[in-house]
């Protein structure tokens, strides 16, 4: 799908290329209308910045709760968040314990101009399946609404959980993840990730 939609991509470019290189100096509208829609959706912006602040070396502390009668587990792992594509999205990867598990995960995530919505995959090694999430951020731009979806392996059906993510400063931000139990009907708060950057 990926290789796909990559492909497409560079079609479209490669035609704006050509259109814009073709021996009439002067564009019809049309072609102007799409050259400028495709140089919108590939330009970097505000949030494409927010999320590029992100980038460097981060310590975690993940309280997990699976049980509300129950005491939460905490844990610590670490993060690396990296730019790519000139501040077009940032790579995230993460390594520390789930539940007394060794944990290693991957996620890509950018803000996709042409939606006007935060867009991030998701993979680790706790399975073979990729979460996919759409955010619509806050006016301020600091707590992003996620909504990811996922193969639940437990149901073998598509389950849905959200995310708040909320960038406090530079050098912290935070991500809560709430989900409503199996045969709960009210939605809970299931975990929180602390990020402090490393000095």
């Amino acid at each position: 799908m990926h290789i796909r939609l990559t492909l497409v991509l560079v079609a479209l470019l490669v035609s704006a290329a050509a259109l814009a290189a073709d021996a009439p100096k002067q564009l019809s509208a049309d072609q102007k209308a799409t050259l400028d829609k495709m140089t919108q959706a590939a330009t970097p912006g505000a949030p494409h910045a927010m999320l590029t602040k992100m980038a460097g070396e981060w310590n975690c502390t993940l309280k997990l709760q699976m049980d509300p009668s129950k005491p939460a587990q905490e844990s610590q792992s670490t993060a690396t968040i990296t730019s790519l594509m000139e501040g077009r999205y940032i790579q995230e990867v993460d390594s520390g314990n789930w539940s007394g598990m060794p944990y290693n995960g991957m996620g890509l995530f950018g803000y996709d101009n042409v939606s006007g919505k935060y867009v991030s995959s998701l993979i680790d090694n706790l399975g073979t399946g990729m979460m996919t999430c759409v955010g619509t951020a806050d006016a301020s731009g600091k707590v992003i609404d996620w909504i990811g979806t996922f193969n639940d392996p437990s149901t073998g059906k598509v389950a849905t959980i959200r995310m708040v993510e909320t960038v406090v400063d530079d050098d912290h931000h935070t991500v809560e993840l709430y989900n409503t139990p199996p045969g709960g009907k009210k939605e809970m708060k299931m975990m929180t990730k602390e990020y402090v950057r490393k000095k």
